[in-house]
């Protein structure tokens, strides 16, 4: 029999302790039932339907009912809403710490196999999910596995096992709790750039406004303050330094000048940024459970690739991305084959909209780039640029199969990658580097040493080189990210996806509960 004064004591331990520092100072029912954070309105989605049957019954003992709550207690730290998985019912319940009644458990168990969904990345129905979005979640029942934990007691491992294990992730949720914690800064007024020397009455306030989020040590020690010159309006070297950092995490131009970009990242509310945050540790639920070892990975937002080996990684570079109006899709997929010298069929939608006008007001336009004007069997006029130096594909081609006809390459436009802002293509991700990608993937490879490669480079031939071991590609998109030293970095939402992802979860979720609060 239940020792009932026992079980309401350890109920209370769970509520207050370390893992349930979200409950500590109101009580699990008014912690879980208190309206949700703002998040931006949105047409509401469909959301998967398999947590809505009956679960199997499987009694809990109250250890593992405290564990459960416990689960739902840090649900929040991991990016969810307070109240997202516990229903008025149940909240009810948790409060009258009554939770040995069959009806009682099974909606306990009905909020974590949500829960459990929920952290594997299916808080989105697919059929809501937009085209471009092609990097899903793979499909998951919980159930088994819970009903398995229970009867082997594993339950605290399982839920363990749920959330992503990436450092990545990881990272994103210590920046979440640390991130939510801050108080609200204040807005710095416009005005004429700030530049060291100046006086200014807003200094002072961009001084607490840097402070306010300048990252811990890695050790996790506060920040040490920045230094106060004898008049606190004069905009110092200190500041500048303190500037300087802000800019590099927020992918700007580090001239420790606040002109409007760097005054409209600085007055980006904290909220927005816990949001962000939020939104792309949705993303990395997307992915798969263990990422390739040696693969390659596209970050669209920060127009950046790099290349993993053993986990590790060798080779950065930076890349031109698809421009708003052409955006370059999340995807994965596995590079299979370099093309060196490669001819650009032109696309018919550039051609129309970019090329042909271009050649109605300049005859020569065509010949002189390269153009070749070719007609097919279907009667459709294409163009296709021959390869050579002014290929926009440049010299190197990376092929990989995907639906949406995008791939990796060289570019003669080199003054691209200087520019802060890298996202200027159709669609198609431009490389800095990509006679030093092509080397790394064709190490080893005796037919193709460096040598060879830089021989047939030199020439118009082409020839399309396979790879031994295709190459795992990830293209994805974060506007939130850790950095190898810790710090996490934001960049904008040029996309506008992280608002469409925050709308779609938000949406779900309304129809699920009507009681939510998700006001702009």
């Amino acid at each position: 029999m239940t020792n009932r004064t026992a079980f309401g004591a350890d109920r209370r331990a769970v509520l207050t302790g370390a893992a349930g520092v979200l409950l500590a100072t109101t009580g699990l029912r008014a912690a879980l039932a208190q309206p949700d954070p703002a998040t931006p309105p949105a047409t509401p989605a469909p959301r998967p339907q398999p947590a809505h049957r009956a679960p199997v019954h499987t009694p809990l003992s109250p250890r593992e009912a405290d564990i459960l709550v416990k689960a739902l207690a840090d649900a929040e730290t991991h990016g969810f809403r307070r109240n997202e998985f516990v229903s008025p019912e149940l909240a009810a319940l948790l409060h009258g710490e009554d939770l040995q009644a069959p009806h009682a458990q099974d909606l306990l168990k009905t909020a974590i196999l949500d829960y459990a969904r929920a952290q594997r990345g299916q808080r989105i129905a697919l059929s809501a999910f937009p085209e471009e979005w092609s990097v899903r979640p793979a499909a998951y029942d919980p159930e088994p596995e819970f009903v398995a934990a229970v009867s082997t007691d594993r339950l605290g491992a399982w839920l363990d096992s749920l959330p992503p294990h990436y450092e990545g992730y990881q990272g994103l949720r210590k920046a979440l709790v640390r991130y939510r914690a801050l108080k609200d800064w204040k807005t710095i007024p416009d005005g004429a750039p700030l530049k060291l020397g100046a006086k200014d009455p807003r200094v002072p306030i961009l001084r607490a406004r840097l402070q306010a989020e300048t990252p811990p040590s890695p050790t996790g020690a506060p920040a040490p303050p920045i230094p106060t010159p004898k008049d606190p309006k004069l905009y110092d070297a200190a500041l500048v330094q303190a500037v300087q950092a802000f800019q590099r995490r927020c992918g700007l131009g580090p001239d420790g000048i606040v002109g409007p970009p760097t005054l409209a990242a600085l007055n980006a509310p904290k909220g927005q940024r816990v949001l962000q945050i939020e939104a792309n540790m949705e993303r990395w639920r997307w992915l798969p459970r263990e990422l390739p070892q040696t693969r390659i990975q596209v970050n669209i937002a920060a127009a950046v690739l790099a290349i993993y080996r053993d986990g590790k990684p060798v080779m950065a570079m930076k890349a031109v991305a698809g421009r708003p109006a052409d955006s370059t899709p999340m995807l994965a997929s596995q590079i299979q084959s370099i093309v060196l010298n490669p001819p650009w069929h032109v696309p018919e939608s550039i051609a129309k909209k970019e090329l042909f006008p271009k050649a109605a007001r300049d005859r020569g336009y065509l010949a002189r780039n390269q153009y070749e004007v070719r007609k097919g069997d279907d009667g459709v006029v294409r163009l296709v640029q021959k390869a050579g130096p002014k290929s926009a594909l440049g010299r190197f081609k990376f092929d990989f199969p995907n639906t949406f006809g995008v791939y990796l390459h060289d570019t003669p436009a080199q003054s691209g990658f200087a520019r802060t802002s890298r996202l200027a293509s159709h669609g198609c991700v431009r490389l800095e580097q990509p006679k030093a990608l092509t080397n790394l993937l064709l190490e080893g490879n005796n037919d193709w040493p460096p040598t060879r490669i830089d021989e047939t480079v030199a020439g118009d031939k082409t020839i399309r080189v396979a790879l031994a071991q295709p190459i795992p590609v990830f293209i994805l998109y974060w506007t939130a990210f850790v950095d190898n030293a810790g710090s996490v970095q934001f960049r904008g939402d040029a996309y506008d996806w992280d608002r469409k992802l925050l709308g779609l979860v938000s949406g779900a979720k309304s129809r699920d509960s009507s009681s939510e609060n998700l006001d702009a």
